[in-house]
């Protein structure tokens, strides 16, 4: 059993450590400055998420709502290339 619960507590984590990477993509992007605010509780629930009695299902949900969030993220992420490649050139 607690292999299993190490397993999804890692699945956990790498869905909140891909989010939090994009932080600083993120806050070059004109977003709202409360989403900024929120990866600092991020990062707190990345020290604790070993403490957590995770199920599989809750796992995957969070999975599918990373998964949304990134590709809703895409098209913004598109305009921020496209304004830096015309930067550059």
């Amino acid at each position: 059993m607690q292999f299993e619960d190490n397993i999804l507590q890692a699945r956990l984590k790498n869905c909140l450590l891909t989010i939090v990477e994009l932080e600083p993509v993120i806050s070059r992007l004109s977003i709202d400055s409360e989403l900024l605010s929120e990866f600092r509780q991020l990062r707190q629930i990345i020290s604790r998420v070993s403490l957590l009695d995770l199920s599989p299902e809750e796992v995957s949900r969070i999975e599918s709502a990373t998964s949304l969030f990134l590709n809703e993220l895409e098209i913004p992420f598109s305009r921020l290339r496209l304004k830096s490649d015309c930067v550059l050139q």
